[in-house]
């Protein structure tokens, strides 16, 4: 969601400021802002819209200050404008903030019967006043920095600058990710670690309640009690890959097609050694019951491993969505549990919520997270990577195959834990070939060009399948609504006829995921309800399913035959391609879709 970036130089900020946002554009944002202190004081430039926008409002109102703050803007409380725009400001204080302030209206009254007047309309313009109302009162800038957890309810990170101390840059994190970075030219703080590739080599991660005072040549960093600390310093990645598309038109179509890439890394991980064994240190003949934990696309991850988790290692398991998880009403019914909580971006703030719940009650939690310096990774009892590297575009692909790829391989290992020794072989079989039936698939993307163009003209479409298909469904759903802008759900095939059915007409395409297996014939007779309706029917599926169709499809598109257990995996590509593709023929903006963020940090 917003992105902070810092920066103390002995040399003017402003550009790297502007490069820094750049980096932090894949993240979701509506508007964007620098605030830099010269000898003329604060100086603030914003703009709606892209950083480009912002970059060329910088060019022309030059910054030259060699300490500054800057921030993108993802819209929570007040519209998209320059006036709700980071940085704000307040007698000689700027800061930029990620996070909710949910007390802020008893804030901003109290702090408007002080006399302090406010210009936007939203929930981050109190801090500053906070700070600006301490420094007044005699607290040192760090001090008044360090007593705004004395008056916010909610998450933030904050950056801070103020007047009257220009050599240093002042930050805060509760509850939102921070890192600090000292390079040749400087210092720098950013909410993600990868937008200080080239600058830094590492990074320190600061901890829930951390305060950091960065100067040109130190970092100094206190835990919540006000006590110095010293925190883990991580390596920073080369800049090369994250922001490289290459050689494709957008982040998105680059990250479909580095799949194969990714579950090789996997493979090479996970299958020459006994890695799950060695992260995960708990034996699942222990376990009653696995509690899986996530939120959108990673949701339906989830719901697929529900199933292979029954299947292959006899095990039970539920699945929750985050955000009800949190607040749930906690049942003590004698089961013993643990829990697997999933995330892109490990900052998902739900997510850690409930691993917060999950801490208290003393459940035994896994992380799987692709950013591995992430809350999520750190503080999960145990972490498996996802290995997926830099994912840039907003709607995920690689991490998402990542995701199902590392869960079949937990999998696995509680299955062999749990005596389903032949199961267990079995899946390990099918992700062993894996890599090269992903690398397939991608060689049907010109067909798959030429049935988006369906979907591309309709107003709506279902998406359909059954079993461990069932979940592609709704993310082939997710994926086209999210960067298409096509109204899309998915469904349970079986489920048509018990309400979903009245929407088939001849206008609304259905596609429908039918691969050979146990259920085909199940999916088939729902394709078949679908097609008396008249409706639409692209089919997704091998040979062998799409020839006992042919009759009822206005379009295919064609699977390789693998394993029942792959499936979920395999299917996933197709229905990358076509949101893509469908998006492309709508000329919608892919990479960066309308009121979407890549990290979702708040409520």
């Amino acid at each position: 969601m917003c992105g902070i970036f810092a920066a103390i130089s002995d040399r003017p900020v402003a550009g790297v400021l502007v490069e820094g946002l750049k980096r932090l554009e894949y993240r979701g944002y509506d508007s964007a802002g620098v605030a830099t202190i010269d000898d003329e004081g604060l100086r603030r430039v914003c703009a709606v819209g892209k950083v480009s926008a912002l970059q060329q409002r910088v060019e022309a109102e030059p910054l030259p200050g060699c300490i500054g703050i800057a921030h993108t803007r993802w819209a929570t409380h007040g519209a998209p404008s320059e006036v709700n725009s980071h940085p704000h400001m307040a007698s000689g204080v700027a800061v930029v903030h990620n996070g909710i302030v949910e007390n802020h209206g008893e804030l901003r009254q109290r702090l408007e019967r002080q006399g302090c007047r406010f210009l936007s309309e939203t929930d981050s313009e109190v801090i500053p006043w906070l700070i600006s109302c301490a420094v007044a009162d005699g607290s040192g800038p760090a001090r008044a920095v360090r007593s705004l957890g004395e008056h916010i309810e909610g998450s933030y990170a904050v950056a801070v600058m103020t007047e009257n101390d220009r050599n240093v840059l002042h930050a805060k994190r509760h509850g939102s990710p921070l890192v600090a970075a000292l390079g040749p030219r400087g210092g720098y703080l950013s909410s993600d670690i990868s937008a200080l590739a080239g600058l830094a080599d590492e990074a320190v991660v600061l901890s829930d309640g951390d305060q950091v005072e960065l100067r040109r040549d130190a970092i100094s960093v206190f835990d919540k009690s006000g006590r110095p600390v010293l925190r883990a310093r991580l390596p920073i990645d080369a800049v090369g890959e994250h922001f490289d598309k290459g050689g494709h038109p957008h982040y998105m179509l680059k990250e479909i097609h580095d799949q194969p890439a990714v579950a090789r890394a996997i493979e090479a991980r996970y299958d020459k050694s006994p890695f799950v064994a060695e992260q995960v240190a708990l034996d699942f003949n222990q376990i009653d019951r696995i509690r899986l934990i996530a939120c959108g696309t990673s949701y339906y991850a989830c719901l697929v491993a529900k199933r292979w988790f029954a299947e292959v290692a006899g095990l039970s398991s539920d699945v929750e969505l985050a955000s009800e998880h949190r607040y749930a009403p906690v049942v003590a019914d004698g089961q013993r549990e643990a829990a697997i909580l999933v995330s892109q971006s490990g900052e998902t703030a739900d997510t850690l919520a409930s691993l917060e719940k999950l801490r208290g009650l003393r459940t035994p939690t896994i992380g799987i997270v692709n950013q591995q310096v992430s809350t999520l990774a750190r503080e999960a009892d145990f972490f498996l990577p996802l290995l997926a590297g830099a994912e840039i575009g907003v709607a995920s692909t690689k991490a998402f195959t990542a995701q199902l790829l590392v869960l079949a391989r937990l999998v696995a290992h509680a299955a062999e834990q749990r005596g389903q020794r032949a199961a267990a072989r079995r899946l390990r079989a099918a992700l062993g070939e894996a890599a090269k039936t992903i690398e397939a698939v991608l060689h049907n993307e010109a067909a798959i060009v030429a049935v988006a163009g369906i979907l591309a003209k309709a107003r709506s479409a279902l998406f359909v399948g059954r079993g461990a298909l069932y979940p592609l469904a709704m993310e082939g759903a997710l994926k086209l609504k999210e960067i298409s802008y096509i109204h899309a759900e998915g469904f349970a095939a079986g489920e048509l006829k018990h309400g979903p059915i009245a929407l088939v007409d001849a206008d609304t395409p259905v596609v429908a995921l039918a691969p050979s297996g146990d259920l085909f014939p199940k999916l088939a007779s729902n394709v078949r309800e679908i097609a008396a309706r008249k409706g639409k029917i692209i089919l997704l599926g091998d040979r062998k399913a799409l020839l006992a169709l042919s009759d009822v499809a206005d379009a295919s598109l064609t699977l390789p035959a693998c394993d029942e257990l792959l499936q979920p995996i395999i299917a996933a590509i197709p229905l990358q391609f076509l949101a893509y593709h469908v998006a492309v023929a709508r000329g919608c903006d892919i990479d960066h879709p309308r009121n979407l963020a890549k990290s979702v940090t708040v409520e």
